[in-house]
């Protein structure tokens, strides 16, 4: 079918992969796209749980540790986490009681609300995430070593915008990750 591929190019090269779907499908529908991202999202999911539970920690929880150590001051307020982890109130309150049961943060009152709180991360948190990140980074890298990463990356930070858009979301489209070494 397509130069040293054959018909299936599922054990080939990530080139045939490619010449494989751009030849059989000229376009794709919404529907077909809905399917694509919600099987690309448990892949991911797949992987990032299997790395987690290496390390004693879920995916919820390192999304957590990750938005605190980009936070400015590693500090958050309860309602900017749930916001960027997509989470509800109820499995927000769940994961922060279980990080910091675990001593991975602290919650401490928020000086501009008096009512309010603060989600500070703590070193070891900072270490867990550090851990999981190198080894979910590894792992990701690997996968895609024969992709564009510039040209997938663009197409990805589109479809979040609209996505987040539709969903009535503020866009973390231009969420760049800081190198780990890069922690103020």
């Amino acid at each position: 079918m397509f130069d040293g591929c054959g018909t299936d190019p599922s054990n080939k090269p990530p080139t045939c992969h490619k010449a494989f779907w751009q030849g059989s499908f000229l376009e794709v529908d919404p529907l077909t796209l809905t399917f694509l991202l919600g099987r690309l999202g448990r892949l991911t999911d797949s992987m990032t749980t299997d790395i987690c539970a290496e390390a004693a920690t879920t995916p919820a929880e390192i999304r957590v540790l990750a938005y605190l150590v980009h936070a400015p001051e590693h500090t958050a307020r309860p309602s900017d986490v749930a916001r960027f982890v997509v989470q509800t109130s109820g499995g927000l309150t769940a994961t922060l009681s279980r990080l910091e049961s675990a001593g991975l943060i602290e919650r401490r009152p928020d000086p501009a609300d008096g009512r309010g709180k603060l989600v500070v991360l703590s070193e070891d948190g900072r270490r867990l995430h550090d851990t999981v990140i190198t080894r979910l980074t590894d792992a990701t890298a690997a996968a895609v070593a024969d992709l564009d990463l510039d040209d997938v990356g663009t197409h990805v930070r589109d479809l979040i915008i609209a996505l987040e858009r539709a969903a009535g979301l503020p866009t973390s489209a231009g969420f760049v990750a800081n190198s780990l070494g890069a922690h103020a």
